[in-house]
């Protein structure tokens, strides 16, 4: 692998043992996976952070980084946590082990001494929105597939560790979708509608068939969208049921440069066929959900006041069944939106998402509106699962 003088000098240690063994993780997988040079990031963003994830090793690791004095050298924000950040106990639905919390919040704090923006989010590109054609180390696979899809930045999914390594020495190898040749689109997708666009969880629907279908290709899309969100559930699904990391979107995505002649798979979908996807994933009734999760990926504060709007126009004062929905720990009125909302049986989940939370024990069915949800809980956690819109849930369960 070729290196410039200033990446050699750093893999020679000296700008110090931190920068040193960053430097070293990345040009060991760059040269692993053949790439020839090493790119400058923009923009890390760090995935695994939670205890579960990482455990005792993964936790000594970021210690001993603390410990070498390692810092940031590019904008740097993390994913996730295994447990709600700002949020008084009483307001907290995810009664978590105290043990657990503590290492939790200690990783947390070793990011932030590092000099890491306090996140814990899987939605960096609301805090800073990339660039077309910037180099980033996303580690987190939806976020990864919108800021190729949606952005036009450049960005492999990288493991926890690499994007870590990556924000300490603002570098990552130059392989994979920073190459423009792999960013072209080379399989095709056509979906006929009613006539109306999709909406957030259609989107999804269809980008859990997109993964399923067409994994370790560059979709192109041939689709009406309804909104920025709709395309945001296209890529976090597909990402999760596949290994999407990039689609194009037709009339939308910056790398649009028309699709592709030779396609080598086409997916052509109607309606009855995203249907007949939402029965099959669709395990529980709404009927039988003990609670609605929304939220992955993470909502802005906003979303929040407009199930509350949606609630005061219907004359719902609260719900017979709570809803829990996530969103960035970032927010300054998290915490004393929370105790408000406590009231209506609404519950916050800044900083955290049932994906990567410990909790003693969730439901035996949940309604959600996220097909990331509907694909990793049932499988990490067992849960049965029914495809609901929020305003749908509120209607069922509003008084």
């Amino acid at each position: 692998m070729f290196l410039t003088k200033e990446e050699e000098r750093v893999l020679s240690g000296y700008e110090g043992e931190a920068k040193r063994l960053a430097m070293e993780l990345v040009v060991r997988v760059g040269e692993a996976l053949g790439a020839p040079r090493l790119v400058k990031v923009s923009h890390a963003h760090v995935s695994g952070i939670s205890y579960d994830n990482i455990g005792e090793e993964g936790l000594q690791f970021i210690r001993e980084l603390v410990e070498l004095k390692a810092r940031v050298s590019v904008f740097s924000t993390f994913n996730p946590a295994g447990v709600p950040l700002e949020l008084d106990e009483p307001y907290n639905p995810l009664k978590s082990d105290p043990h657990f919390v503590s290492k939790q919040l200690e990783i947390v704090a070793a990011l932030e001494k590092m000099g890491f923006v306090y996140s814990a989010t899987c939605t960096p590109y609301e805090l800073r929105p990339p660039k077309p054609g910037e180099h980033l180390a996303w580690g987190e696979s939806s976020a990864v597939a919108v800021a190729n899809t949606l952005y036009g930045a450049k960005t492999n999914r990288e493991g926890g560790p690499i994007a870590l390594a990556a924000a300490i020495v603002g570098r990552t190898y130059y392989w994979g979708l920073h190459v423009p040749e792999n960013r072209r689109a080379n399989s095709m997708v056509v979906v006929y509608t009613n006539g109306g666009p999709l909406d957030e969880l259609y989107a999804g629907l269809l980008g859990y068939l997109v993964g399923e279908a067409l994994s370790d290709t560059v979709p192109y899309v041939r689709a009406r969208f309804r909104g920025k969100k709709s395309i945001i559930s296209l890529c976090a699904a597909s990402a999760a049921s596949g290994n999407i990391g990039m689609c194009i979107v037709e009339k939308v995505s910056p790398d649009d440069r028309g699709p592709p002649l030779h396609p080598v798979e086409k997916l052509t979908l109607e309606m009855k066929d995203l249907e007949r996807k939402r029965e099959e994933i669709s395990t529980a009734s709404l009927d039988e959900a003990e609670l609605f999760f929304t939220g992955c990926p993470h909502h802005g504060v906003g979303y929040v006041y407009e199930i509350l709007d949606y609630m005061s126009s219907k004359g719902y004062s609260r719900l017979t069944r709570p809803m829990w929905i996530a969103v960035r720990a970032d927010q300054r009125e998290v915490r004393e939106l929370a105790r408000r909302l406590a009231e209506k049986n609404i519950f916050l989940l800044p900083g955290t998402c049932l994906v990567v939370s410990r909790f003693q024990r969730l439901a035996s069915a949940i309604a959600t509106d996220s097909l990331k949800s509907a694909f990793y809980l049932p499988r990490r956690h067992g849960v049965r699962v029914a495809l609901s819109t929020a305003k749908a849930f509120v209607d069922s369960y509003g008084v």
